[in-house]
C-alpha cells in the first residue's frame, strides 16, 4: 500500500526554514506514528508483523518532500507555500493498510534540528492506486537510490552509482531479503535476476544522517529514471518497500 501525506503548515508555531537533510527526522516520525497503534493493528504487530530478524516496520519507504515554492538559504529551506506532500509507501498485508493509514491521519509533525524546525499538521492521506506490476517497469526515483558494498581490502564500505558492474546484483539481493522477511520463505531459486538499466543520467545526492551528533553518516544515492526487468513479485517488493538500502531511512522510493 501507499499513499499521499498532504501537510499543512503551521508557520506561527515553529518558522519556515526548514534543513535540507530532513531524512532521519522524517523516518524518526513515521516510526513514532506506527508505534502509537491501535489495538487491532498492534496485535497484528506482534501475533505477525514481519517474521523474520529485522526490526518492524523496516519494509517501507518513503519520498522527498514535494514543496511547491521554496528558496534555498544556505544549507536550509525557506518554504514559501501553504502545503507540502510526500509518498509513504509500506510493503504489507492488505488486510492491514486501513489501519496504518487511520494512524496518520491528523497527526501533527515537527522536523529539523535543534536551530531550526517547521511545524505542519496531516491535513489529508490520500490512498494510491494500485499498479499493475509487470517483468519490465519502468520507474522514476523520487527519493535517492543507496547501493553500498563492503570491500574487505580497504575495510571501507563504498556508495555505489548506478554504472557499477554490480549494482544489479546487488539490488537484486536486497529485494530477495526484503521478501524473504515479508513472506518468510525463500524466493524461487528459477526467478531470473533483477536488472536494472538506467535510462538518463544518474545524478548523486550527498545526504547527512543523525546531522550535528557523533552518529552522523553521509550518505551518497543517486536520483535517476531506470527500466527494472525481472519476477513481478520482486519488482512489487521495491515498488512498495524501497529499492536498495535504507528505504526506511527515505531511500529508493520509486514512481
Amino acid at each position: 500500500m501507499r499513499f499521499e501525506l498532504v501537510l499543512s503548515l503551521i508557520p506561527k508555531e515553529r518558522g519556515t526554514l526548514l534543513p535540507l537533510n530532513y531524512q532521519y527526522e522524517l523516518s524518526s516520525w513515521i516510526y513514532k506514528v506506527l508505534n502509537y497503534g491501535d489495538p487491532i493493528f498492534s496485535e497484528w504487530l506482534h501475533t505477525l508483523g514481519y517474521k523474520s530478524k529485522e526490526k518492524p516496520f523496516k519494509l517501507f519507504t518513503f519520498s522527498n518532500l514535494e514543496i511547491p515554492t521554496f528558496r534555498l538559504n544556505g544549507d536550509l529551506l525557506r518554504i514559501d507555500s501553504n502545503e507540502i506532500k510526500f509518498v509513504t509507501s509500506f510493503l504489507t498485508d492488505d488486510a492491514i493498510s486501513p489501519f496504518i493509514t487511520g494512524l496518520f491521519k491528523e497527526r501533527h509533525l515537527v522536523l529539523g534540528n535543534k536551530s531550526h524546525q517547521v511545524a505542519f499538521n496531516v491535513s489529508q492521506v490520500i490512498g494510491q492506486p494500485k499498479p499493475e506490476i509487470l517483468e519490465t517497469m519502468r520507474f522514476q526515483t523520487i527519493s535517492p537510490l543507496f547501493v553500498d558494498e563492503f570491500n574487505p581490502s580497504t575495510g571501507k564500505t563504498n556508495h555505489l552509482s548506478p554504472d557499477a558492474s554490480n549494482y544489479s546484483a546487488l539490488i537484486n539481493s536486497t529485494l530477495k531479503e526484503k521478501y524473504r522477511a515479508f513472506y518468510n520463505q525463500e524466493p524461487n531459486p528459477e526467478w531470473p535476476e533483477a536488472k536494472i538499466i538506467a535510462i538518463n543520467k544518474p545524478k548523486s545526492k550527498l545526504i547527512t544522517i543523525k546531522s550535528g551528533t557523533p552518529e552522523m553518516t553521509k550518505i551518497k544515492a543517486y536520483n535517476f529514471q531506470f527500466t527494472v526487468t525481472g519476477q513481478p513479485e520482486l519488482i512489487t517488493v521495491g515498488y512498495y518497500g524501497g529499492f536498495g538500502r535504507l528505504g526506511s531511512q527515505g531511500f529508493g522510493c520509486v514512481k
